[in-house]
C-alpha cells in the first residue's frame, strides 16, 4: 500500500480529502443562502404570519395599521392576552445580514349597508428585497380558506394584477406595489372607486393600458 513518509497511506490522505470536500458543499449553500428555493418559501412563510397577525390586529381595531411591526410584537391579543399579535420579527433570508423589516400596510374601511354597517379588512405584506427577488410573494391560493373580506380581495386580485404585468422585472413590480399601497392611504374614495370599477386603481398604476376612467358619482 502506498504511503507518505510519515506512515499514512495515500488513501486515508485522499479519503480525508473528500471528506472536508463533501462538508464544504453541503455547507456553502446554507452559508450563503444559496439555496434559493428554500428561502422563496421561508420568506413566503413569513410574510404568511405577518399577514395573519396584522389582520387580526386590524380586525380587533378596526383601524388602519401603519407598518410598525415592533408594535404587533409587544401588543396582547384582543381575545387572548397572554399571546402579542407577532410573536417575533422576521427577516427574509436572502439579507440575514442586513435584516430589513418587511414592508406591512393595513386598511380598515367601515362601510354603511342599510342600517348596518359592513366591516371591511385589507392586509399587504411586501418582502423589501422584491426588487431583486420577484418570487418573494404570497401566493393568491394562500387567501382562499383565509375568509378574506371584499376589500381584501380587491387587494389580492389586483396585486396578482400587477405581478402579472410585470413578470420577472421585481423593481418595477415593488415599485408599482408600494404605489397601490399609497392610493389606499391617500384616497379616502379608494374603496368606493374599486367597488364601482375593477380597473379603477389599477388605471393609476397602469396609465397607458386603461387610459382615463371616469370618476366616482
Amino acid at each position: 500500500m502506498l504511503r507518505s513518509q510519515n506512515g499514512i497511506s495515500v488513501y486515508t490522505v485522499l479519503s480525508v480529502i473528500l471528506f472536508v470536500a463533501l462538508v464544504f458543499i453541503l455547507a456553502v449553500p446554507n452559508f450563503y443562502n444559496l439555496d434559493k428555493e428554500k428561502n422563496i418559501e421561508d420568506c413566503v412563510n413569513n410574510m404568511k404570519q405577518i399577514w395573519v397577525a396584522t389582520t387580526d390586529y386590524v380586525k380587533d381595531t378596526n383601524a388602519d395599521f401603519s407598518g410598525d411591526l415592533n408594535l404587533l410584537t409587544k401588543t396582547p391579543k384582543a381575545t387572548d392576552p397572554k399571546n402579542k399579535y407577532l410573536n417575533s420579527l422576521r427577516f427574509c433570508p436572502e439579507t440575514s445580514r442586513q435584516k430589513t423589516e418587511y414592508l406591512v400596510y393595513g386598511k380598515y374601511v367601515a362601510e354603511q349597508i342599510g342600517t348596518e354597517i359592513k366591516h371591511n379588512y385589507g392586509v399587504i405584506v411586501l418582502c423589501p428585497n422584491m426588487d431583486k427577488f420577484p418570487k418573494h410573494m404570497i401566493g393568491k391560493s394562500f387567501y382562499e380558506n383565509m375568509d378574506p373580506t371584499q376589500l381584501q380581495n380587491y387587494m389580492i386580485e389586483d396585486i396578482d394584477f400587477i405581478d402579472k404585468e410585470t413578470g420577472s422585472n421585481g423593481a418595477r413590480k415593488k415599485e408599482l406595489i408600494m404605489k397601490y399601497i399609497e392610493i389606499w392611504k391617500t384616497d379616502a374614495e379608494a374603496f368606493a372607486k374599486r367597488k364601482a370599477n375593477t380597473n379603477a386603481l389599477r388605471a393609476i398604476l397602469f396609465p397607458d393600458k386603461f387610459g382615463e376612467i371616469a370618476p366616482v358619482e
